[in-house]
C-alpha cells in the first residue's frame, strides 16, 4: 500500500488526479492510443477473417509499427492514469481483467502479425478462429476497460 500511496503523492499522481486539465488530457491520449492499437488490430483482424480480399494480407505489416505506436501511448497515458488512483485501481478487478486482456490481445494480434511477415497469402481456418479470438479479446479489454469506473 505504501508503494500505491507513492504513486498517487507523485507529481505525475497530482497533476492526474489533482489539477483540472490533468486528467482530461491524459484520458484523451489513453483514448487516442487505444483506438489507433485497437484500430490496427481489428483492421488486421477482420482482414484475416476473409473481409476485403482484394487487400493482400500481406500488405498489413506496416500498420503493425502504427499499432506498437499506440500502445506505447497507451502504456505511458495508462501509466499515468493508474499514478492518479493506484490505491484503488491495484484492487479493482475490471481493471485487472483489462490489463490481462490487453496483453493477450497482443499476443493474439502478433500472431496474426507473423502471418504478414511470412509473405504469404494462404489463410487457413485455424488462422480466422485466431482472429475471431483477437478481436472478442480486443471488445472485452474496453468493455472491462469501461468498467473500471464501476466495479470496485
Amino acid at each position: 500500500m505504501e508503494t500505491l500511496y507513492w504513486l498517487e503523492d507523485s507529481a505525475l499522481g497530482m497533476m492526474v488526479s489533482s489539477s483540472e486539465w490533468g486528467y482530461p488530457i491524459i484520458l484523451t491520449l489513453h483514448a487516442i492510443g487505444m483506438g489507433i492499437l485497437v484500430g490496427v488490430a481489428l483492421m488486421l483482424a477482420i482482414r484475416v477473417m476473409g473481409f476485403a480480399a482484394a487487400i493482400p494480407v500481406t500488405a498489413m505489416f506496416p500498420y503493425w509499427r502504427v499499432a506498437l505506436g499506440g500502445f506505447v501511448l497507451n502504456l505511458l497515458s495508462g501509466s499515468a492514469l493508474f499514478c492518479g488512483n493506484a490505491s484503488e485501481l491495484f484492487f479493482n478487478w475490471a481493471f485487472r481483467i483489462k490489463i490481462a486482456l490487453v496483453f493477450l490481445g497482443l499476443g493474439l494480434s502478433w500472431w496474426l502479425v507473423r502471418i504478414c511477415i511470412s509473405r504469404t497469402d494462404n489463410i487457413s481456418f485455424r488462422h480466422r478462429r485466431l482472429a475471431v479470438a483477437a478481436t472478442l479479446t480486443w471488445v472485452a479489454a474496453i468493455i472491462s476497460g469501461r468498467l473500471i469506473g464501476y466495479m470496485s
